[in-house]
């Protein structure tokens, strides 16, 4: 063969190889992203919460598998490993369901602390079955986020269940509660406003406006992180639930209830945790922690009537 034609054909693999490089440099589902471009010595952290599975992808080797992009369908070459494994402690469960893909999920053990996970491409034995260095994942296995009312603190912060009368000073406060976990919570929460008859029993219930909605049992707010009027990304520690329009009134004279629910929380680590279960990020279909149902009820009398006196007439004649 001249050197013409052998110049050429090296500089057509070279080109090939650097425009596979460029195409190739992603992964089959586009919601991953790189890690960290440093494969052996990694400063990022994959953060993850504990108990959760989540799945990792290593990119291929470009030159060995030049279909591994949308138009080649993803295919890698025939018999071709990806070998996964922990460095020192393990986290959990490496679930490979074949290593001839170069995808795995891992299921967290339950508790806390942090991990290393290793893996290498190792060629076919018709490649003479070469192995490539290790790349390096780094894992924060994080607890689950968790809610409660704050402290109570009269006239600011009402954090425990409270009777009092129609424009008691406490009234001024509101209910919040305390978020634990990483920032941009969502919390499962509702409001009932109700009020009582003559036997202590809830006859009327109401909106945040108080409007009527009834004698049936209804809320006046009922959220499930970002449905009906819930703020989304709760981004500090604390939340403060809504209060009803003009505050915690007496309704129709009659001593008034409001019962607030926190049902549960869930934070950013722990949706992209879910990621496996709820790609679609549908709004209800989150996993929910702390999930042990807490209230506070705030009952609101009103002051008693006080009625006319009545006496003997003064042209009293029997």
């Amino acid at each position: 063969m001249k050197k013409r034609n052998v110049f050429k054909i090296g500089l057509s693999i070279v080109f090939t190889m650097f425009v596979a490089t460029a195409i190739y440099a992603q992964v089959q589902d586009a919601d991953y992203v790189l890690y960290d471009a440093n494969e052996t010595a990694p400063t990022a952290i994959d953060s993850v919460t504990t108990g959760t599975t989540t799945g990792f992808y290593v990119e291929p080797d470009t030159y060995y598998h030049p279909n591994y992009n949308a138009g080649g369908g993803w295919a890698v070459t025939a018999n071709f490993e990806w070998n996964w494994t922990f460095n020192g402690a393990s986290g959990g469960t490496i679930n490979d369901a074949s290593v001839n893909d170069p995808y795995v999920t891992i299921t967290w053990d339950a508790g806390t602390g942090s991990f290393e996970v290793n893996v290498y491409e190792e060629a076919s034995v018709a490649m003479g079955g070469c192995q490539g260095a290790v790349t390096v994942l780094n894992v924060e296995v994080i607890a689950t986020p968790s809610v409660t009312y704050t402290a109570n603190v009269p006239g600011t912060t009402i954090g425990t269940d409270i009777t009092v009368c129609d424009g008691d000073a406490q009234l001024a406060g509101v209910v919040q509660a305390a978020l634990t976990g990483i920032a941009t919570m969502q919390l499962d929460w509702d409001l009932e406003i109700a009020t009582l008859n003559g036997a202590s029993v809830k006859d009327e219930y109401f909106d945040i406006d108080y409007n009527s909605l009834g004698a049936a049992p209804a809320y006046a707010i009922q959220n499930q992180g970002s449905d009906g009027s819930q703020t989304v990304d709760i981004a500090g520690a604390t939340f403060n639930l809504t209060k009803p329009t003009g505050g915690f009134l007496v309704e129709g004279s009659k001593s008034t209830v409001f019962t607030y629910d926190i049902r549960g929380t869930n934070d950013r680590i722990s949706r992209k945790s879910d990621y496996l279960s709820n790609t679609t990020a549908a709004l209800d279909s989150w996993s929910w922690y702390d999930a042990v149902v807490e209230t506070i009820v705030i009952q609101v009398n009103p002051a008693p009537d006080t009625g006319p006196i009545y006496h003997i007439p003064n042209n009293w004649n029997p």
